[in-house]
C-alpha cells in the first residue's frame, strides 16, 4: 500500500480546489488509523507463524524441538525428510544413511570409529563382495572389520577423497541398487597397477546392489569398471572398443537425483518395468532371442570398458549382443538380485558359459568362464531408453588364464620409462 494514502495530510478534493489544510485533529486521526491498519496486518501474519518462537522475533533461532501447529488450512505442512527422501522404501533409507558416512569419508582410516559409524547399518556376518582384484588377494569380506581391512582401505589409499555422485537409486523395502561415478585423483597403485606420474583425475564407474535382513544390510555386491579406469589414463589392455565411450552418465530425465524420487513413483510403472526387465535380461544375455525388442530404437546404452557406448538398438545388437553370444556358449544365469522402482531397474548376475569364440581380443580357450555383470535400465512407455552395464572383465579373463592386472602393470611401467 502506498504510504501517502495512509499518511496524506491533505484532502485531495480541497487541495484541487485550493481549500485550506485539514484541522490537526483530523490529520492525527487518519495517521493513527493508518498505523493501526499496518500493525493489525503484521500481527495477523504472525498469527500464522506459530512455529516461530519469540527468540526468532528478537534475533534468535527457531525452536527445532517445538511441535508444529498450523491453524490455517491454506498453509502447507513442511515435514523433515527421511534419508532417501519422502516415502523412500526401507532399504533406500538404510543405504543412504550408511552411504552418507562412506561418501564423506567419515573416520575412514580409524577402525574403532569407523565400525561405530557402520555398525547400525550392517548385520554382524554381512558380506561385501567387490571386484576380482588379483594381486590384492582378497575376495568377498565377511563382517565390517574384514571389509575395512580389504576393499575399504585398499581402495581409499589408491584413490583417496573420491567424490561419489549417485545418479540411480532404486529400492524396495528389502533391496536396493545404485549406479554412480566417483570423481577424484588416482594417487597410489590399484591392485598392483601404479597410476601415471601426474596422478590424474579419473571418473570411476561404480554400481552397488544391496540385500537387507531386517533393517540391516546382509549383502553388498559392488563392481567398478576396471578396464575403463585403465583406458582413461592410456593403459590399453584390450583392443580398442568398437564404439566410442560416452562415459557413465546420469539419466536424461527429471525423475530426481538420484532417480527415482520415491514419492513421485507410480506403482503401476514399477510393475510394468519389473515384468519387462526380467524378460529382457533373459532374452538378451541368456537366450539370445527377441533381437533386443524391449529397447527403443534411439536408445543410449553405456557399455563397459572395451565395448563402449551404443547410441541405437542396432549398435547395441551389433557391437555387444552378437559378439557376446559369438564368444560364449551354453550360457546360464545366476541372478543374485533384481530390483525395480518406478521406471528404473537393476540386476546383479553371473553368466556361466563356455568360452568358444573371440571376445575382447582373446581367442577361444574352451574354458568355463564367469561373467559378473551389473546392469541398469531406464524405461519410458514400456521400452528401455537408457541402459548401463559394468562387467568384471578381469575376473572373466582370470578364468581364461589371463592376468589383466599384470598386463596393465607392464603397460604402466613402460609408460613411466618413456615419459
Amino acid at each position: 500500500m502506498d504510504a501517502s494514502l495512509l499518511f496524506n495530510d491533505h484532502d485531495p478534493a480541497m487541495a484541487s480546489s485550493g481549500g485550506n489544510r485539514q484541522p490537526e485533529s483530523i490529520r492525527l486521526c487518519r495517521w493513527t488509523l493508518g498505523l493501526s491498519t499496518v500493525v493489525a496486518t503484521v500481527l495477523a501474519l504472525l498469527g500464522y507463524m506459530q512455529t516461530w518462537n519469540q527468540s526468532w522475533l528478537f534475533g534468535g533461532v527457531v525452536n527445532e524441538g517445538a511441535s508444529v501447529r498450523l491453524n490455517s488450512p491454506t498453509v502447507a505442512l513442511v515435514v523433515k525428510d527421511i534419508p532417501g527422501g519422502p516415502r523412500a522404501p526401507l532399504a533406500k533409507q538404510v543405504v543412504v544413511g550408511m552411504d552418507t558416512n562412506v561418501n564423506t569419508h567419515k573416520a575412514w582410516n580409524n577402525l574403532t570409529e569407523w565400525m561405530t559409524e557402520m555398525e547400525p547399518y550392517w548385520t554382524r556376518d554381512a558380506v561385501y563382495d567387490f571386484n576380482y582384484v588379483g594381486p590384492w588377494h582378497f575376495g568377498p569380506s565377511h563382517g565390517v572389520q574384514q571389509w575395512f581391512y580389504s576393499e575399504h582401505m585398499h581402495f581409499n589409499i589408491a584413490c583417496p577423497d573420491i567424490q561419489w555422485q549417485d545418479f540411480i537409486r532404486a529400492a524396495t523395502d528389502g533391496t536396493c541398487t545404485s549406479a554412480s561415478y566417483g570423481l577424484g585423483r588416482w594417487m597410489e597403485p590399484f591392485a598392483g597397477v601404479p597410476p601415471p606420474s601426474n596422478k590424474p583425475f579419473v571418473r570411476i564407474h561404480d554400481l552397488d546392489f544391496y540385500l537387507l535382513e531386517g533393517n540391516r544390510i546382509k549383502i553388498n555386491w559392488c563392481i567398478i569398471d576396471v578396464v575403463n579406469l585403465f583406458e582413461q589414463v592410456g593403459y590399453k589392455i584390450v583392443p580398442p572398443a568398437p564404439m566410442p565411450s560416452g562415459g557413465y552418465r546420469a539419466p536424461n530425465s527429471m525423475d530426481g537425483f538420484p532417480a527415482p524420487l520415491s514419492e513421485s513413483v507410480n506403482p503401476a510403472d514399477t510393475m510394468l518395468s519389473n515384468r519387462i526387465w526380467n524378460m529382457a535380461i533373459q532374452e538378451d544375455y541368456v537366450q539370445n532371442t527377441g533381437g533386443a525388442r524391449w529397447w527403443a530404437e534411439d536408445m543410449v546404452w553405456y557399455g563397459p570398458g572395451g565395448i563402449g557406448t551404443a547410441y541405437s538398438k542396432q549398435d547395441y545388437r551389433t557391437h555387444f549382443l552378437e559378439p557376446l553370444h559369438g564368444a560364449f556358449s551354453n550360457v546360464s544365469m545366476q541372478l543374485d538380485l533384481s530390483v525395480c522402482e518406478g521406471k528404473y531397474c537393476g540386476a546383479h548376475f553371473y553368466l556361466h558359459a563356455r568360452h568358444t569364440g573371440a571376445w575382447l581380443g582373446k581367442q577361444a580357450t574352451g574354458k568355463k568362464v564367469r561373467l559378473r555383470c551389473g546392469a541398469h535400465a531406464h524405461f519410458e512407455g514400456g521400452r528401455m531408453v537408457e541402459g548401463w552395464l559394468i562387467i568384471d572383465v578381469p575376473q572373466a579373463f582370470a578364468d581364461m588364464g589371463i592376468d589383466l592386472f599384470a598386463r596393465a602393470r607392464d603397460v604402466a611401467l613402460q609408460a613411466m620409462q618413456t615419459s
